[in-house]
């Protein structure tokens, strides 16, 4: 777990730029928002040690949840995550 996340009795955690939680329509507006928040605006610095811990503080003020608690990542596994994500999607027919 990266960043845990409280909004109102709703509980979700961001971990390798996928949140998780119990609530799906929850989930699926939390993932909607990260999504349009790296095509918007990049996603996190390349250099960032915390990347979900800087995506979930930037989306913080737009969502309006409270961060509960955050561990910093293990491994590459967290900062490569982002990579993917910042690839521009391109419909081929």
């Amino acid at each position: 777990m990266s960043v845990l996340v409280r909004l109102g009795r709703k509980k979700a955690f961001l971990c390798e730029a996928v949140w998780r939680s119990s609530d799906l329509e929850l989930e699926r507006q939390l993932q909607d928002a990260l999504e349009i928040w790296i095509h918007r605006t990049g996603g996190p610095p390349m250099n960032s040690k915390d990347p979900d811990s800087f995506a979930a503080s930037a989306l913080q003020a737009e969502i309006g949840y409270d961060i509960t608690h955050t561990t910093p990542p293990k491994g590459r596994a967290a900062r490569t995550a982002y990579f993917s994500r910042r690839q521009i999607k391109l419909p081929f027919y």
